[in-house]
């Protein structure tokens, strides 16, 4: 809604003050980086529930930062303690390369995730974004400089939007 607003109050400014070309220019680069934003905003969550809704409890990572980053494969797990002087070089290499294994993502699961991130939606609003920066090319409707900043507008207003809200 905040990003149909701006655009009802923008648009009509531009069309008085500035070129043909800047007016279409603005419309269609806001529209679609809009559109792309909210069929981000769409897919990503559809992701997120379908997540929580086939997880379990196991399946989530409650590591800091830190951790992550230097036992990415959960290696060093605190939880679990095992005596490392009874076993044999051999055994422990083993028992690692098994924990690797258990931590590895399988291609199905790649796949599943994959398939959401890429979603129809998604698709669409960056298919609709090609389609209509190469119909102000075409038509001669384009300014470059005026499209690439506007592009980065509805961006902006979300990311300020979302920090008012946060605070």
């Amino acid at each position: 809604m905040l990003l149909l607003s701006i655009l009802l109050i923008v648009a009509p400014l531009i069309y008085l003050n500035g070129s043909k070309a800047h007016f279409y220019s603005f419309i269609v680069a806001y529209l679609t980086s809009s559109l792309i934003l909210i069929a981000s905003f769409k897919s990503y969550k559809s992701m997120v529930d379908k997540r929580l809704e086939y997880a379990s409890a196991d399946e989530f990572d409650d590591r800091d930062s830190i951790d992550k980053l230097e036992d990415p494969y959960n290696l060093y797990n605190e939880d679990e303690i095992i005596e490392d002087e009874n076993l044999t070089t051999k055994e422990l290499i083993k028992r690692e390369k098994m924990l690797l294994k258990q931590n590895r993502r399988s291609i199905k699961s790649f796949l599943k995730d994959s398939s959401r991130a890429f979603s129809f939606l998604r698709l669409g609003a960056y298919a609709i974004f090609i389609f209509g920066f190469f119909y102000l090319l075409k038509s001669n409707l384009l300014s470059l400089p005026f499209y690439l900043a506007t592009i980065i507008v509805p961006n902006i207003i979300v990311v300020v939007y979302l920090q008012i809200v946060k605070k």
